[in-house]
C-alpha cells in the first residue's frame, strides 16, 4: 500500500486507517496541486462575535497564506486581534481528511498593488490550483486592485489532523473499542 492510500470501507471499521494523518499525508493533503479544499478562517469581530470565511490558501510546510482585498473585513479584524483558527477539510467518505490549527495572523504586506508585490506569486499559485493553468493570466486583470498578503502561523507549530470515519480512542470508555486500545498500545511501544 502506498503512503497516500487509505483503507476504510465503512464507518467505525475495526482495523481501518482512521486516525491522525502522518506528516507525509498532511503535506500531500495541504500542498499538492490537486488540493483545492477551502480554508475556513475563524476570527473574532470587533463586537466579540465569532465569524468564519472560506478562502483559497497556500501552505508552505510551516504556515498558511491567504490573500485579502483592501476592504476585506476579516483582514482588519486580524490586524486588531491576530488570534484565529483554521479548518481545511475533505468531506468525501470514507477518507474524510481534516486539518485544524489555532493560528496567529501576520500581515506580510498590504494594501499593495500587484506589480512587484509579495501577494502575486501566492495568488498565482492559488489561481492555478483552484482554476487551472489560465488562472494567473485571468488574475492579471485585477493587479491594480489593492490586496493584503496574510500569513497564518499555527500556534506552537501544531496541526491537529484526522482521516476516516471513526472516533478517536479518547471518546470511548475503557473496553468499548479494544481494537483502538490495542492500536494505541502498539503505537506507544513503537515510539519507545
Amino acid at each position: 500500500m502506498s503512503e497516500s492510500e487509505f483503507r476504510q470501507d465503512t464507518y467505525y471499521e475495526e482495523g481501518s486507517d482512521a486516525g491522525g494523518m502522518p506528516q507525509s499525508h498532511i503535506e500531500e493533503f495541504l500542498g499538492s496541486p490537486d488540493s483545492t479544499w477551502l480554508l475556513k478562517l475563524a476570527f473574532l469581530k470587533e463586537d466579540g462575535w465569532p465569524m468564519v470565511v472560506p478562502l483559497w490558501y497556500q501552505w508552505d510546510g510551516e504556515a498558511f497564506y491567504v490573500v485579502g482585498r483592501k476592504r476585506s473585513g476579516w483582514v482588519h479584524d486580524l490586524e486588531r486581534n491576530p488570534q484565529c483558527a483554521v479548518c481545511i477539510e475533505e468531506t468525501a467518505h470514507p477518507r474524510i481528511r481534516k486539518v485544524l490549527a489555532q493560528c496567529t495572523a501576520e500581515i506580510v504586506e498590504g494594501p499593495a498593488r500587484g506589480e512587484g508585490s509579495k501577494w502575486v506569486p501566492v495568488a498565482d499559485e492559488m489561481a492555478i490550483r483552484y482554476t487551472g493553468p489560465s488562472g494567473p493570466e485571468q488574475l492579471k486583470a485585477s493587479w491594480d486592485w489593492d490586496r493584503y498578503l496574510v500569513r497564518l502561523v499555527p500556534r506552537d507549530g501544531k496541526l491537529t489532523t484526522w482521516q476516516g470515519a471513526d472516533w478517536a480512542l479518547r471518546y470511548f470508555d475503557a473496553g468499548q473499542r479494544p481494537d483502538l486500545e490495542e492500536k494505541a498500545r502498539q503505537r506507544e511501544a513503537g515510539a519507545r
